[in-house]
């Protein structure tokens, strides 16, 4: 038997233009809702950090508020600093 291909690789099987295109457009959408759902954890995100300040404010006596309200941030701070820091571990 002979190979009729040179250097005995075979060629690519032929590739449905529509198929490419409805695949990219697939791609699209998904990415496109993915980034709806963020921007809206990102809103409620807000939301949850502007009313745990508010319940902090009704449930903490005046004098400790500071205190709390200073806790409440340091933890805010660390929690958005691990998860920038394991992001960027991470990688792309």
């Amino acid at each position: 038997m002979t190979d009729p291909v040179s250097g005995g690789v075979p060629p690519p099987p032929p590739t449905d233009p529509r198929r490419e295109t409805r695949g990219s457009l697939a791609g699209f959408v998904v990415t496109g809702l993915a980034g709806i759902v963020l921007l809206l954890v990102l809103l409620a995100t807000l939301q949850l950090y502007l009313v745990v300040q508010e319940a902090v404010r009704f449930w903490v006596a005046e004098p400790y508020l500071p205190f709390v309200e200073g806790a409440y941030y340091l933890a805010v701070i660390a929690g958005g600093l691990w998860l920038v820091v394991r992001l960027v571990r991470r990688g792309p």
